[in-house]
């Protein structure tokens, strides 16, 4: 016959490091989304203007001409 075992432990729980734990998974999920609609954008740009007009409307960006 198995008879249930009790034990009385104290578990200690630093709330500081749940909540920076949290937050740097959010952080993360919050940069991937940012990085995957980064891409969308540049793909999206791509497929309208292609590479060429995609190059030069970089240059004349960075130009002002």
């Amino acid at each position: 016959m198995k008879t249930p075992t009790i034990t009385n432990e104290n578990t200690t729980v630093d709330v500081t490091e749940e909540v920076m734990s949290f937050s740097l998974k959010v952080g993360a999920v919050l940069s991937a989304l940012v990085g995957i609609w980064g891409v969308t954008c540049l793909l999206s740009g791509l497929i309208n203007a292609g590479p060429l007009g995609m190059l030069k409307g970089y240059i004349s960006a960075v130009t002002g001409l």
